[in-house]
């Protein structure tokens, strides 16, 4: 049996772009949520990186298992969210992906 996988999806947008990736964001959630019952969170946040002082996106994201993630990286929806920012040229970095695993603590959900 595949354990859930849990990642932290970090996205750089340019100057002024913020909004935009989170408004293509949340149609890539509507999706997500209507069509893939292996992806149990899909959580778009917006923070100021202290160093940069630049704003990022961090996507706290979790999987069922390994094919629920692969389900979601080949589907049409999210092919089409990053063939946008890069054709709208709205990030100014590649995206940061990392996997966690639970080393303590716990969630209430």
């Amino acid at each position: 049996m595949s354990s859930p996988i849990d990642l932290i999806a970090i996205i750089s947008p340019k100057a002024g772009k913020v909004e935009r990736v989170v408004e293509l964001l949340n149609e890539v959630s509507q999706y997500v949520q209507q069509n893939e019952p292996g992806t149990t969170r899909y959580q778009i946040n917006v923070e100021v990186n202290k160093k940069s002082g630049v704003e990022e996106v961090i996507m706290l994201e979790s999987y069922k298992d390994k094919a629920a993630l692969g389900a979601h990286g080949s589907s049409a929806a999210f092919k089409a969210f990053q063939k946008k920012i890069k054709d709208e040229g709205l990030v100014g970095a590649p995206m940061q992906l990392k996997f966690v695993k639970q080393a303590g603590g716990f969630a209430r959900l």
